[in-house]
């Protein structure tokens, strides 16, 4: 059994012929120019199209990429974990393709006689655990996932590769000592380092010097998920990956403070973190496009990442000149009062309908720099248009493009994708992350 590493979270397991390939993001940006692939990107499309299946984790773009899935034939195989709701069926089916299968909860799919598929959700599918990680009331008539990610496990003969995607340790953990009992050796682990958010690059309550303590935090942070993976599962192999990307365009600078170890350095400090807690994984990083041969236990070249100043020159001299694919939408600048009353109507029935009149205080305050303000609160009340100064704690203030909220408001954007890559500043009042506030306002669209 192989393991390519093609870019980010995009691996293909290839065995006795048969392909199957994680997440395909092979094209060069996402999230409207707000995204890039590092190390650049320089493979060929065309050389990853012949395959038998491919699976798709979750919904956002760096592992469900339209522009590459458009190369791929529409009556090949999508495999995707079965959600509550349909985020992912329906991406695919607007993008083409014909058969998407839907994959229960601790279900199988056979790609060949002896190698297999097992999809996972990132929740245990179980509500409660839902409830604890987001401190909110999810109604009890939703039996399925209600989160975004999914893990999956692999089997080909006798190896077992385990692919944990974006799945925040917390929230999946309990799956663990299922997988070790059930897959009982584990050859090879796939998982993130990285936590893939704006914090604290976005979030103008902190310093210059406060946002590097803060990145170290989370670096630790996420860094210490992949150890206490590799603690539980126990696999022979683990390779460090879905953290390959950087932010282009007019934001390129926040590079600076975002939380992602950046890719040369990734190798030193999971080896040095798993000999500090006495687990003996060997770290297994690859270049693109190079394999890791299961059965040989060896890889197809050495490592040799690009060079900190060669990752530094290429943020300043290529990407920082790189357009939003936004700025060149037609759009006349209004007021958008009635657009968002209607998308806050949408939210609020969310909120009541799917998380049982979960009470959130905050108040939702979003800048386009027209002079004002759009208040949005979150507890029912009526939007309004209000002055910088008459802002109401607790509060999180949203400053964004106006073209940009146009296209969220309207379903051309999405306001995660947004997040994502890094084009929303955040400041809030007070300085503390609530997490329901920020997934409720995923809903806020027409």
């Amino acid at each position: 059994m192989r393991v390519y590493y093609l870019t980010d979270a995009c691996v293909l397991l290839e065995y006795k012929d048969k392909k199957i390939i994680c997440d395909p993001w092979l094209t060069e940006s996402i999230c409207y120019g707000g995204l890039y692939h590092y190390p650049p990107i320089q493979l060929k499309i065309e050389n990853y199209i012949d395959v038998d299946a491919i699976y798709i984790s979750h919904i956002h773009e760096d592992h469900l990429d339209s522009m590459t899935l458009n190369f791929y034939d529409k009556k090949i195989p999508i495999l995707i974990h079965c959600y509550e709701e349909k985020h992912v069926l329906n991406k695919l089916r607007s993008i083409g393709f014909e058969n998407i299968i839907e994959i229960s909860h601790k279900e199988s799919y056979f790609i060949d006689a002896d190698f297999s598929i097992e999809i996972l959700a990132a929740d245990n599918c179980d509500p409660l655990i839902c409830n604890k990680f987001f401190g909110c009331q999810v109604s009890q008539g939703y039996e399925k996932s209600l989160q975004i990610d999914s893990m999956a496990i692999f089997k080909g003969g006798d190896y077992a590769v385990v692919n944990t995607n974006d799945c925040p340790y917390e929230l999946s953990s309990p799956m663990n000592q299922y997988i070790k009992k059930k897959y009982k050796k584990i050859d090879y682990l796939l998982t993130s380092y990285n936590g893939a958010s704006p914090y604290p690059q976005c979030f103008e309550n902190f310093t210059h010097d406060e946002k590097l303590i803060e990145k170290e935090k989370i670096q630790l942070k996420c860094l210490n998920r992949l150890v206490k993976y590799c603690k539980d599962l126990k696999p022979t192999y683990v390779l460090p990956f879905a953290a390959q990307r950087v932010i282009g365009g007019e934001m390129w600078h926040l590079n600076q403070y975002t939380a992602a170890t950046p890719f040369e350095d990734v190798e030193k400090a999971v080896i040095q973190l798993l000999v500090d807690n006495n687990i003996s994984t060997e770290v297994i990083m690859m270049n693109s496009e190079e394999f890791f041969d299961l059965e040989k236990k060896s890889k197809s070249a050495p490592f040799t990442p690009p060079s900190k100043e060669e990752r530094e020159n290429y943020l300043k001299e290529i990407l920082s000149k790189k357009s939003y694919s936004f700025e060149f939408e037609d759009i006349e600048e209004n007021n958008l009062l009635e657009d968002i009353k209607i998308a806050q109507k949408r939210m609020n029935k969310k909120i009541t309908d799917v998380y049982h009149n979960m009470k959130i205080d905050t108040t939702l305050y979003l800048n386009t720099n027209q002079g004002y303000l759009y208040k949005v609160p979150m507890n029912g009340e009526l939007c309004e248009i209000v002055k910088e100064n008459e802002l109401e704690e607790p509060f999180l203030r949203i400053t964004l493009d106006y073209k940009l909220l146009d296209l969220i408001l309207n379903r051309k954007a999405h306001w995660n994708n947004a997040e994502f890559a890094s084009l929303l500043k955040f400041y809030r009042k007070p300085n503390e992350f609530e997490r329901s506030v920020h997934h409720m306002i995923s809903y806020l669209h027409k």
